[in-house]
């Protein structure tokens, strides 16, 4: 897993994406992430761990923040 951050274009990235799924709202709930997350075709035990890991206060939704780590966590797993 990379080690490095997140860089700026990343995070604009992953806003484009968080913006167009949450409606205005500050929080994806699993269903409004679902089609994204899927889209790299892990196995959804694997999802279900980089939910886990990325919702660090353990609310069953994911922030920005959070969104933009379980983004990450997944570019790295799908791509080594």
């Amino acid at each position: 897993m990379s080690n490095k951050k997140i860089e700026q274009w990343e995070v604009e990235r992953y806003w484009e994406i968080f913006a167009s799924l949450a409606n205005g709202s500050t929080h994806l709930d699993g269903a409004q992430a679902a089609s994204v997350l899927k889209n790299s075709q892990l196995r959804d035990d694997q999802l279900e761990r980089v939910w886990d890991l990325a919702d660090v206060d353990s609310d069953g939704k994911l922030d920005f923040e959070e969104f933009c780590v379980a983004m990450r966590v997944i570019f790295d797993l799908v791509n080594g």
